[in-house]
């Protein structure tokens, strides 16, 4: 089983450790490209209107600066780095199994995917349409190979699925259910996601390995419905 979360907009800095080396990311097939979209970002962000290019507000500019010394600052796991609603309610500091972590991957505007134990920087870039498609003429041959016989718990947002839409995910979307209407919840939504994330981490007995087994142990914890290949949990 391979859980895949989304990244966040916000991203907490690391005050020490070493600086980010590509070479130690997972899936080195994608060096080449991550240093490629390294070098933009910091070449955009020493901009003088490097904020607007980005697509951000003006306010953010010192997250905009920070862009420029990815190399140089110091860089923490991934999954300490990424911050907000999903990755509070995840709580990855108290998780029973810790070497489970080593199944979660996060998507990545820049770095494409990384896991969750990878060393990364604190950054600013968000996925555009344009990015995507880019991304996925990367990620395609290297995760449909390398992911091919494992099932993918997917708890990322639209734009991330479109980088890497893969072909045995189980996307999971979250709805409210008011005297039998639903809606599809959208911040909500992330703290759920973090949730189950959290509750495959953490539970007794084997990781699941089938997208049946994925469900029965989300039954646990939730109430679930399934239609191949969604799981859709009612909060």
């Amino acid at each position: 089983m391979i859980i895949l979360l989304p990244p966040s907009e916000s991203k907490t800095p690391h005050d020490h450790g070493d600086p980010l080396s590509l070479d130690q990311l997972c899936f080195p097939e994608l060096t080449q490209d991550r240093a490629h979209m390294c070098d933009t970002l910091m070449e955009i962000s020493s901009r003088e209107r490097g904020w607007e290019e980005l697509g951000v507000s003006e306010r953010l500019v010192p997250e905009v600066e920070r862009n420029t010394e990815l190399f140089t600052t110091s860089a923490g796991p991934a999954i300490n780095t990424y911050t907000g609603v999903l990755y509070t309610a995840l709580d990855a500091s108290t998780v029973t199994h810790e070497d489970w972590l080593d199944t979660v991957f996060i998507s990545s505007a820049l770095f494409g995917v990384v896991n969750a134990r990878d060393r990364i920087p604190a950054y600013r870039y968000s996925m555009t349409p344009k990015l995507a498609t880019w991304w996925k003429k990367r990620l395609s041959p290297v995760l449909d190979d390398v992911w091919a016989a494992e099932v993918v718990v997917d708890c990322r947002s639209g734009a991330y699925r479109r980088a890497w839409p893969g072909t045995n995910t189980l996307p999971v979307q979250v709805v409210t259910e008011t005297n039998g209407v639903r809606k599809t919840v959208s911040h909500n939504a992330k703290h759920t996601r973090g949730l189950v994330a959290r509750h495959l981490l953490n539970r007794d007995g084997d990781m699941p390995t089938t997208p049946e087994d994925v469900v029965s142990a989300l039954k646990e914890a939730f109430t679930v419905e399934y239609d191949h290949p969604q799981i859709t949990i009612v909060v």
